[in-house]
C-alpha cells in the first residue's frame, strides 16, 4: 500500500471537494508539503480597501471583512460542554472577538480570559461565515456595515478575482466586480421581470437578504420574490425563481449542509416593535428552481439575528429541528412571540443580553418557547466566558 504522502493529485482532489469550511482547507493542507502544493490555498482572510461607488467627493473606502463563526469544546466526545464564537482575523494569527449574534466587537475581553490559547486543548468547529463591509475612513455618508453582503470567487486560482453582492438602505442590489474594481446597481430592468416577463416595479423589490450557494447569488425580498444571479466573465445573468413566498413578511436566507433554505417569519408590527407569531422554513429545489416547503430540519438547529444566520448539528445541549433566535428584544414579557426591535442599530448590538432575549421556536411542535427549556444547562451562549476557557492553558 502507497505511503499516505504520495496519494495521487486526483485523489487529493476529490478529498477536497468535501470540505465544507476553510479551516478543513487549512488542516488539510497543513498534514505535509505534498498536500499542501497539490489543494489551493484557502480564500483570502484580508482584502485590500475598496472604493465606494468609485466616489472622489466623499473619499469612502470600504474593506471586505470575514466573521466566521466556531464551536469551541474540550474533545471530540459531543457530551463535553461547548462555547459559541463569532471572530474576524485582525492580523495573521490575531483575532477580534464578537457577539456571536451581532457585529458588536467585544472591545472589554474578561480580566481571566487567555489572550492566546493552546488550540491542541480544545476541538475547533467551524459552523459558518458571514462578510461585513466595514468603513475604513470614518464617513458616515456611506455605511455599509449593518447590509447583508455575499461573496463569491471566480476563479479558484486566483483568489483576488471575486464578486460582492450586497443589499443597500434603497432596497436595491449592489455588485462589486474587483476585476474592473467598480459598483453598480442592479436596475430595475435587470431584476423587475416576472416569470412571464413582464415588468414589475413595486415595493416588492426592496431586497433584504442576500446568500452565495454553489457559486450562485441569491436574493430575496419580504414578499418572497427571490432572483438567482450568476456572474460568468462579467456578464450578470438573472434568473427568476418561479414562486414567490407570499406569506410572512420578514424573509432570511441560511446555508445548511447542502441545502438553501429561506426562514419565513410572520409578524405583526406595532410602532418600533416587530411581533413573530409563525415560522415557515422552504427548501431551494435545484433541478425546478422554486421553494418547497420543510416539514422538518432533522438533528440541526438554525440560529437567526438581525445581522447573522447560521446552521449547525450536534451541539451539546442544543435541541435539533429548532430556531434559535436573538433580536435583542424579548424582555422576558410575552415569550410566546418574540419580538424584533427596529430603530438604533447601536441599540439593537448592545452586547449585554441575557438568556432571556434567546428565544426558540420548535420547528417539531409549532410553538415558541424559552432557552432554559432547549438548551440543557449548556454554556454555549454564556458571558463571561465559561471556566473551562479561562483556567485552559495558555501559550
Amino acid at each position: 500500500m502507497s505511503y499516505w504522502s504520495d496519494l495521487p493529485p486526483e485523489l487529493l482532489d476529490l478529498v477536497a471537494t468535501t470540505f465544507d469550511t476553510p479551516s478543513d482547507t487549512r488542516h488539510f493542507r497543513s498534514v505535509c508539503s505534498t498536500w499542501r502544493s497539490a489543494i489551493p490555498r484557502s480564500l483570502p482572510t484580508f482584502f485590500p480597501p475598496i472604493k465606494f461607488l468609485n466616489s472622489d467627493v466623499h473619499h469612502c473606502d470600504l474593506r471586505l471583512t470575514k466573521h466566521s463563526f466556531f464551536h469551541i469544546s474540550l474533545s471530540f466526545d459531543n457530551d463535553a460542554p461547548g462555547w459559541l464564537i463569532k471572530t474576524e482575523e485582525h492580523n495573521p494569527g490575531v483575532f477580534h472577538l464578537f457577539n456571536p449574534f451581532s457585529r458588536t466587537l467585544i472591545k472589554h475581553l474578561a480580566s481571566n480570559l487567555p489572550r492566546k490559547l493552546d488550540l491542541t486543548d480544545f476541538k475547533i468547529r467551524e459552523l459558518g461565515y458571514e462578510y461585513v463591509l466595514r468603513n475604513v475612513t470614518n464617513v458616515d455618508f456611506y455605511n455599509m456595515e449593518h447590509e447583508k453582503v455575499a461573496v463569491t470567487f471566480l476563479n479558484s486560482n486566483h483568489v483576488n478575482d471575486y464578486v460582492i453582492l450586497s443589499t443597500h438602505n434603497t432596497g436595491k442590489l449592489l455588485m462589486y466586480q474587483s476585476n474592473v474594481e467598480a459598483w453598480t446597481f442592479l436596475d430595475d430592468y435587470t431584476l423587475g421581470y416576472d416569470d412571464r416577463s413582464i415588468f414589475v416595479n413595486d415595493w416588492s423589490l426592496h431586497y433584504v437578504d442576500v446568500v452565495e450557494f454553489n457559486g450562485t447569488f441569491y436574493a430575496v425580498t419580504n414578499s418572497g420574490r427571490t432572483v438567482a444571479i450568476k456572474v460568468v466573465d462579467s456578464s450578470v445573468k438573472v434568473t427568476l425563481l418561479k414562486n414567490s413566498i407570499i406569506g410572512g413578511d420578514k424573509k432570511c436566507l441560511v446555508k445548511l449542509a447542502d441545502d438553501l433554505l429561506m426562514v419565513d417569519l410572520y409578524t405583526d408590527t406595532t410602532p418600533g416593535l416587530v411581533k413573530v407569531h409563525g415560522v415557515e422554513i422552504f427548501k431551494l429545489d435545484k433541478e425546478e428552481h422554486k421553494w418547497v416547503l420543510v416539514k422538518s430540519l432533522g438533528e440541526h438547529a438554525i440560529f437567526l439575528s438581525n445581522h447573522s444566520s447560521f446552521a449547525a448539528v450536534g451541539l451539546k445541549g442544543c435541541k435539533g429541528n429548532c430556531i434559535y433566535f436573538h433580536f435583542k428584544n424579548l424582555e422576558n414579557k410575552d415569550f410566546g412571540c418574540p419580538e424584533i426591535r427596529e430603530g438604533s442599530s447601536d441599540e439593537m448590538d448592545n452586547f449585554a443580553w441575557k438568556s432571556d432575549e434567546v428565544g426558540v421556536f420548535d420547528f417539531e411542535n409549532g410553538f415558541f418557547g424559552k432557552l432554559e427549556e432547549y438548551l440543557e444547562d449548556s454554556q454555549l451562549f454564556s458571558w463571561p466566558p465559561p471556566d473551562w476557557i479561562t483556567s485552559a492553558r495558555m501559550i
